[in-house]
């Protein structure tokens, strides 16, 4: 019996001492899967946003995204290996804005795409897979359209101006196994294009309010999609002491192979309740050195609004005004 006890023991001590040499501690989140995923966000060169600002007097747009959505794809397959979203925000060493966070996926080669998703005007379709992954803004309603004139009848597709988008691709993404937390760095570019146009205006003081649309224009980042027309406020202003109507908007591009004509065309709203249109071919202006160089769209062409025959309305898009409010007493029976 004593015998037995002492080899059960023996066997006791020597399973502790296997234990406490054989063990090792990790943690719950193992980091072989784990990736940390810092992401620069380039906007040095973006005319009229932070370079190439033709009229101070306009806010220009901010240019540091706080979410990014992160897809990783199986090359070759329509499917999505692994999804994330980091939200970390930080200046790195030269000044730049970047996203960081982590992301778990297993070692292995992907196809990463990477944009910024905080982007209310704009929408993403066709994200099973990398290449036709798209990115559009919504069309306007059909009462806003009806607004706009359209030459000879034809049927014109107007959305809204698309929203600053940062997109970072990689088709050969290799991911190895790691036991230290692995790091991809990498740098968001701008896929839309930004634009200042402005026309002079005589009579700028009983304008209102005034929106204006741009034919000619991609419908998203897709190079084959169909022509669209942009859809954009405009801002009263001025430019070396004339009045001007202006406005920054973005764009995808504008389709460089198209036969159509570019078109502008205004729809301007008086303070007596009046609507103006006018339309201009400004073709040539996306030919000129102002656009080539700094994507400026300045009309030498001009827009004269008559004083009102008739006093005008409070108000206004650009100045709005409210009446003071009234009491009124009454019973009501519940």
């Amino acid at each position: 019996m004593r015998g037995a006890l002492g080899h059960r023991a023996i066997l006791l001590v020597m399973m502790v001492l296997l234990a406490a040499f054989g063990c090792e501690r990790r943690p719950l989140l193992d980091p072989s899967f784990t990736t940390e995923l810092q992401v620069v966000i380039d906007d040095e060169s973006m005319s009229n946003v932070t370079c190439d600002i033709y009229n101070p007097q306009i806010q220009p747009q901010p240019t540091d995204p706080e979410m990014l959505r992160v897809l990783f794809y199986e090359p070759g397959k329509n499917r999505i290996a692994g999804e994330s979203y980091i939200s970390n925000v930080s200046t790195d060493s030269e000044g730049r804005h970047v996203v960081s966070g982590r992301v778990g996926i297993l070692p292995g080669d992907y196809e990463m795409v990477i944009y910024n998703f905080d982007t209310p005007s704009t929408y993403i379709r066709n994200d099973y897979s990398h290449p036709p992954i798209e990115a559009y803004p919504q069309s306007v309603a059909e009462a806003l359209a009806s607004r706009f004139n359209t030459r000879a009848g034809e049927r014109v597709d107007i959305r809204y101006q698309p929203d600053l988008m940062w997109v970072a691709t990689d088709q050969q993404r290799a991911i190895p196994w790691h036991d230290e937390m692995h790091t991809i760095r990498t740098t968001a570019t701008p896929v839309t294009e930004t634009f200042y146009l402005q026309v002079k205006v005589e009579g700028l003081e009983w304008v209102s309010s005034a929106q204006a649309i741009l034919t000619g224009m991609a419908g998203s980042n897709m190079v084959d999609e169909p022509e669209t027309a942009i859809y954009f406020s405009l801002q009263k202003s001025e430019d070396k002491g004339a009045a001007v109507l202006c406005s920054v908007f973005n764009t995808f591009g504008h389709i460089e192979e198209s036969t159509n004509e570019l078109w502008v065309s205004f729809n301007i709203n008086t303070v007596d309740g009046r609507v103006e249109s006018r339309e201009f071919n400004i073709s040539d202006l996306f030919k000129s050195e102002a656009c080539k160089e700094h994507n400026w769209l300045l009309l030498e062409e001009g827009i004269t609004i008559d004083k009102p025959t008739t006093p005008p309305t409070a108000g206004g898009g650009f100045k709005p005004e409210t009446e003071d409010w009234k009491e009124e007493h009454f019973d009501m029976e519940l």
